[in-house]
């Protein structure tokens, strides 16, 4: 494998973001002819090299795949394929670096060992060294149906009945993909705990009062992490604060939660915009979008003021967060870090576009930076 600089190939921000609207735009025309299901989490995304070896990926293509993202980084993307479908898998990858943009099917096992065809789209992404080349991956799970009786191959429908048919077919692939999560992850987790108190009880009963002791302060503690793992799945799933509060209400506690969680930072919010204005099925990702940019913002802008807002907007709903920091402008991303914060970015401009909205970044080290969502009613 070719040397890479410290820290990875470098790729900035705003190449990121338009290599996003390229691969949608390449990936979905306007009258598709197969469905695709969208995880909770949002787009799953990754960072490939030619070779199809993970330099980055976020929370939902960690998930679709069975790992964590840091697990991913460094195996190769064939190495999760069945034995049969390697040498497929080997075969499309190589025609992606030689493209600017390709699409293809591939059969995936992950982690979980259980095949899944999915579809991969794979956009060229510019570097900094000229030499050094990567993709940017979107990962999808496509639904497609069989032509009805004896009529031709129909495209996409909007009737209700086949969007009923859509809608059925993704519940069941979220119930799969939760249902995987549930036995793996919490499953495996309280398995663990069972046997710790077990072996606990054990050694009380053989008067090792004191290694009983340490056994359930490592349990206590593997109780807490599984506690918080339950909490993110049902998060993911849907914003708790969403169904007692209401969207406004919720960005103003998230609002406040930011500001009372850091020292020197001051959250502004300004919002003329009540709960029963705003669609239901943009909720969740409207309030997506405004965590994302707000931690955003805390971890890497180094700012001390950001100002979050939700208003109407000629037709439409305007949310826009802003923030005095330093700035994405002379900042590549470079590191495994800054590239998941890259890949944050683009899936909330996934969120976004996929419901027709417009996203945008304005970012320099003199203004800080401005996300923009906006959308149509």
């Amino acid at each position: 494998m070719d040397e890479r600089p410290p820290g990875g190939p470098q790729v900035g921000l705003l190449d990121l973001i338009e290599a996003m609207r390229t691969l949608r735009s390449a990936a979905h025309p306007s009258q598709p002819d197969t469905g695709v299901v969208t995880d909770a989490r949002g787009a799953a995304l990754a960072i490939l090299t030619p070779d199809g070896t993970f330099v980055s990926a976020n929370r939902s293509a960690s998930a679709l795949l069975g790992y964590s993202s840091a697990e991913l980084v460094g195996k190769r993307l064939d190495d999760l394929a069945p034995d049969d479908f390697r040498a497929e898998l080997a075969d499309e990858l190589s025609a992606s670096a030689a493209r600017e943009f390709h699409s293809f099917s591939a059969v995936i096992s992950g982690r979980t060992g259980h095949p899944t065809r999915l579809a991969l789209h794979q956009q060229r992404l510019p570097t900094r060294q000229t030499e050094s080349i990567v993709l940017l991956t979107l990962f999808e799970e496509p639904l497609i149906f069989e032509p009805r009786s004896a009529d031709p191959p129909k495209l996409f429908d909007a009737s209700e009945r086949l969007c009923q048919r859509y809608l059925m077919m993704g519940q069941q692939k979220e119930r799969q993909r939760l249902a995987a999560e549930l036995h793996d992850g919490l499953g495996q987790a309280l398995t663990l705990v069972k046997l710790m108190t077990e072996d606990a009880l054990m050694r009380i009963r053989r008067g090792q009062v004191d290694d009983a002791a340490n056994l359930l302060d490592a349990t206590v503690f593997r109780v807490r992490e599984t506690i918080g793992d339950v909490r993110q799945i049902c998060g993911e799933l849907r914003p708790l604060m969403l169904d007692k509060l209401g969207l406004p209400a919720a960005l103003g506690s998230l609002c406040r939660r930011i500001e009372h969680g850091t020292e020197t930072m001051s959250v502004v919010f300004d919002c003329d915009v009540v709960d029963k204005d705003v669609p239901e099925h943009l909720k969740a990702d409207m309030f997506r979008v405004a965590q994302e940019a707000l931690n955003n913002a805390v971890k890497h802008a180094e700012a001390t003021e950001i100002s979050l807002s939700l208003r109407r907007d000629a037709g439409g709903l305007l949310l826009t967060i802003q923030d005095n920091g330093i700035g994405y402008e002379n900042h590549p991303l470079a590191t495994e870090d800054a590239y998941t914060t890259g890949l944050g970015l683009i899936g909330m401009q996934h969120r976004v576009e996929m419901h027709g909205g417009a996203f945008s970044i304005e970012s320099s080290a003199a203004t800080g930076t401005r996300v923009c969502a906006t959308w149509m009613l």
